[in-house]
């Protein structure tokens, strides 16, 4: 019996061994029959891409195309449309998940020391035509992966399977694939942010006054009832009246360092809403430091607040599980895979316009 098992098991490891060698054939086979050509499949950086990081890191990286290689990668189709709604076509992207280059990446702390985390910096990719497109921190590596933004290298058109009209289908502005490293967006609900030829990835931080504002102060057991709202230097009380309330159920609460705290339910006022009542005038081009009584903050893009699918989930708590939160006012992105975004006794909010 046993010399029998032996055998078999022989037999089971030599076909599957045969099949390995011929996946590549077999997978040509299938497509044969089938007519459908698989959207995504194996296809390397290719050889010659390089990317360039800089900035407020802790050294310089220059990363080759092999080096690239061993990073994985993922496939995501996406509905290209322009914030005056020009419709540019539906693509599959294959691609790096920016939060795997930035997993490997050490931000430098600020030389005085004002804050020791990195949820108050920027991360703008730059092409070899000098054009940029830039992303908080926090939105790149503390939200979840479901929409993933993507240094991609190589893209296909989704094209609709109907003979006649695959033929004579011109919605697609980009018919060519890839020359270069783009930057994608599927979250963001225009393009605005997809940039071509990327070249160099920087990690910065905004020019911004912050006097008037709480200093950092670990473990302070403070809290905060109100909010003043800053532009130029100038401060206002923050408003309320009139912003929609919101109520968010199911939130598991994930903290990056200490694990799982539980799931709740809250309540509380509309981000976007309350940006909008509060800074007449601002939108996705624009920045925002949310600063908590204890100095804890985090800056906060507009294009992720403004022209993202998640913005709308965005809320500045005021109950959870039922009561008030502890620290009171509590600014919170709901659909963030950690909740360090999260600032606890929110006092200040601070726009950080850019040039339109």
């Amino acid at each position: 019996m046993r010399n029998k098992r032996s055998i078999i098991h022989i037999l089971i490891a030599i076909v599957f061994a045969s099949l390995a060698m011929g996946c590549k054939e077999n997978v040509t086979e299938i497509m044969a029959l089938t007519g459908a050509t698989p959207l995504a499949y194996m296809k390397n950086v290719p050889a010659g891409l390089t990317l360039s990081v800089n900035g407020q890191v802790k050294k310089d990286y220059e990363f080759s195309a092999s080096a690239l290689r061993a990073l994985a990668t993922t496939t995501v189709r996406t509905r290209e449309v322009s914030r005056d709604g020009k419709f540019f076509g539906t693509y599959a992207y294959t691609g790096i998940p920016v939060i795997h280059l930035l997993e490997g990446i050490a931000p430098a702390e600020p030389k005085k020391g004002e804050f020791d985390r990195p949820l108050d910096m920027v991360v703008t990719f730059s092409s070899k035509s000098g054009k940029s497109a830039s992303f908080s921190y926090g939105e790149l590596t503390m939200a979840d992966d479901a929409f993933p933004v993507i240094l991609a290298y190589d893209r296909r058109e989704i094209l609709p399977t109907e003979k006649k009209t695959k033929e004579a289908y011109t919605h697609n502005v980009y018919r060519e694939n890839l020359k270069g490293f783009r930057i994608i967006c599927p979250g963001d609900t225009t393009n605005a942010r997809y940039l071509d030829d990327v070249s160099v990835m920087t990690l910065g931080r905004l020019t911004v006054s912050l006097e008037g504002t709480p200093g950092m102060t670990k473990g302070s057991k403070c809290g905060s009832d109100a909010i003043t709202c800053m532009k130029d230097g100038v401060s206002a009380p923050g408003a309320f009246a009139g912003i929609p309330r919101m109520k968010v159920g199911g939130w598991v609460k994930m903290g990056h360092g200490r694990g799982y705290k539980g799931i709740s339910t809250v309540q509380g006022f509309s981000l976007p809403e309350f940006l909008k009542r509060n800074f007449p005038g601002c939108g996705p081009d624009d920045y925002f430091m949310f600063i908590g009584c204890d100095g804890y903050r985090s800056i906060f893009s507009g294009m992720e607040i403004f022209e993202h699918v998640y913005g709308d989930s965005m809320i500045i708590m005021d109950r959870v599980d039922g009561k008030g939160p502890q620290g009171g006012l509590t600014l919170g992105p709901m659909k963030d895979y950690f909740i360090d975004r999260c600032v606890r006794g929110l006092t200040h909010v601070v726009i950080i316009e850019q040039t339109k």
